[in-house]
């Protein structure tokens, strides 16, 4: 039998069996389909099974979509392979300070599957996303659950140029290429997406 006491038990289990998913919430519904993302962006599979995981990214100006995608796991790895590897390692290095593993268990255990709390606030500086000019959503999936892994998270525009500085010149003309590719932008509007962690 264990010497703790029971009330520190019963914190444990609570934890020990909280859901970590739950129906993806309307913040993470595609503006374009009403709805859940149905299908990858790039490849056109079909994403609304359980065991098909996936990433989505919403892109905020002023309140507005401008930019939308759910991205299943295996184009993300082809497109990791088309980057350079010195922006994937700075990427993972710059991220690893954010401690996102910690950041998942000390959130599920404060609000639990209540997304508003994961995406009130950017990651990186800690700013309130409310009031921001441009922000971004990140979410992780699993056919039609969002998976707290980390993810949901928010970014505030203004610390793209930050990212943007960790990546090689191949990878910028990449990540440029799949922003004409899938989504023709106007210019003013492209940066927003520049420096996305998700995408690498």
């Amino acid at each position: 039998m264990s010497d703790a006491p029971e009330n520190e038990e019963d914190e444990f289990d609570e934890l020990e069996f909280m859901p970590n998913f739950i129906p993806l919430p309307p913040e993470f519904h595609s503006f374009t389909e009403e709805g859940p993302f149905t299908k990858c962006t790039l490849c056109e599979e079909p994403l609304l099974e359980d065991g098909k995981p996936y990433l989505i990214h919403k892109a905020f100006h002023r309140s507005e979509v401008i930019f939308e995608y759910a991205m299943c796991l295996p184009c993300r790895a082809k497109m990791q392979e088309e980057l350079s590897t010195e922006s994937l390692e700075r990427i993972n290095q710059y991220m690893d300070q954010f401690h996102i593993e910690d950041r998942n268990g000390q959130l599920l255990e404060e609000y639990g599957t209540d997304v508003s709390p994961w995406i009130s606030h950017c990651l990186i500086s800690g700013k309130p996303i409310e009031g921001e000019d441009e922000y971004h959503y990140y979410a992780f999936c699993d056919g039609p659950d969002l998976v707290f892994n980390g993810l949901p998270m928010a970014l505030a525009g203004g610390v793209d140029e930050e990212l943007n500085e960790l990546l090689s010149r191949k990878t910028r003309d990449r990540l440029d290429g799949f922003v004409d590719e899938q989504f023709g932008l106007p210019p003013e509007l492209k940066k927003p997406i520049k420096g996305s962690p998700i995408l690498i």
